[in-house]
């Protein structure tokens, strides 16, 4: 497999730098994302409240497991733990192909959940270490910014064929997804373990996240309502990429349709956060909010009231907002914050979105099960209105003379 990929004969950091972006490529290859939520209902015999459920459950997995697997890293090595992670997300979806219970999908789930959480921060450790040895570290932000964009456009062209494929057969994207998750496996196992500094594990970041919200509600609030918001916001678009296929289902389309509209999502996201820089320094962050908020609160109401398959380009508005919004929150927070609290605030800003989807995804799922994915719809833009206009209310009244 080496000498297939000619990397025998490169520095650490040039072979270590191919094999985490074909790694990438192969981590994000989810084939039956597009369709998961069918795959779901018409294999194992789920409702939408489950799926919701089962991705709450997801999420407190990884959050659990963020330390665990950060010393993991640190005490062992960085392309074990890699490979490990990759083994329980292939593990995971090869569970779910055999699954046919509410338990067996949650089991998958929590595999899975085990082995995002194995590689997240593990790949840019891995790539900033295999830099440093070599001196090529003024190249991270660039190559890191390249890992993030061939996650989005593998995952963009794996939506796409994965609609197709279900036309097919319903078990052939998710086999692919499994294939996908060992060949990256096999990636991170020819990787070079470059020379570092073990380091004692950090704290967990729930007790992080306690003390930036002390730090942020006494005399920071500016800061907390930049975190509130980017909770609120990021918390329902990841529930507006769920709802996009019981909207589908209500406009009875084909099932490969649900692979061209993820993808183009995707895609959509990408260029955003690509292009997105280029509205700094033009356009205050509060009005960037202002507009984010509008925006994704009428992309819920209008496909919440209207049934037609012109609607459906509103619900690609939440991989838009993500890709371009995302990086804005950033900014508007590394602005305010020092060095020493900048890595934990950013840190617990991300967490929340995860903390936030434990109980508000189910909650979503029970009303879309009871009274449809429209009038979800409509509950989520009205709780987006809310929660994302009194945090940036509370943005606005405490940010600082400097542009906000």
């Amino acid at each position: 497999m080496e000498k297939f990929l000619h990397i025998n004969d490169m520095s650490v950091s040039e072979r270590n730098t191919r094999l985490i972006l074909m790694m990438q490529c192969c981590q994000s290859a989810i084939f039956f994302l597009p369709v998961l939520i069918l795959y779901y209902q018409d294999e194992i015999g789920l409702t939408f409240k489950d799926f919701m459920i089962i991705e709450a459950i997801f999420c407190a997995t990884v959050i659990a497991m963020e330390v665990p697997s950060g010393w993991l890293s640190d005490l062992w090595s960085r392309k074990h733990t890699l490979a490990a992670g990759l083994f329980f997300t292939a593990s995971g979806f090869s569970w779910l192909f055999l699954a046919d219970s509410f338990a067996d999908a949650t089991f998958g789930e929590i595999l899975t959940g085990i082995g995002v959480s194995l590689i997240s921060g593990t790949n840019s450790a891995m790539l900033y270490d295999s830099l440093l040895q070599d001196g090529r570290q003024e190249y991270y932000r660039r190559l890191e910014g390249l890992r993030h964009g061939c996650s989005l456009y593998s995952l963009a062209f794996a939506s796409l064929t994965g609609g197709f494929l279900y036309q097919i057969n319903h078990s052939l994207p998710v086999m692919l997804t499994a294939l996908a998750q060992t060949m990256g496996m096999f990636c991170a196992l020819i990787m070079v373990e470059p020379i570092r500094e073990y380091k004692e594990a950090e704290r967990h970041p729930i007790a992080d996240m306690f003390d930036t919200m002390k730090y942020a509600l006494h005399g920071h609030k500016e800061i907390a309502g930049v975190i509130f918001f980017a909770m609120v916001i990021f918390t329902s678009t990841k529930i507006m990429l769920w709802v996009q296929q019981p909207y589908y289902q209500l406009l009875e389309l084909p099932e490969a349709w649900y692979g061209l509209f993820t993808a183009a999502g995707f895609f959509l996201g990408g260029l955003g956060g690509h292009l997105g820089h280029m509205l700094d320094g033009h356009v205050r962050n509060r009005t960037m909010f202002l507009f984010m908020l509008i925006l994704v609160v009428c992309a819920c109401l209008i496909a919440g009231t209207i049934k037609n398959i012109a609607v459906t380009p509103m619900l690609l508005i939440g991989s838009v907002m993500w890709g371009f919004g995302w990086p804005r929150v950033q900014s508007a927070i590394n602005m305010r914050v020092s060095s020493e609290r900048r890595a934990t605030i950013l840190s617990t800003a991300s967490l929340m979105i995860n903390l936030a989807f434990i109980p508000i995804g189910p909650v979503m799922g029970l009303i879309t099960d009871i009274w449809g994915i429209q009038q979800a719809l409509l509950v989520l833009g009205l709780f987006i209105l809310a929660g994302g206009g009194l945090s940036l209310t509370l943005f606005v009244m405490n940010a600082r003379r400097k542009e906000a």
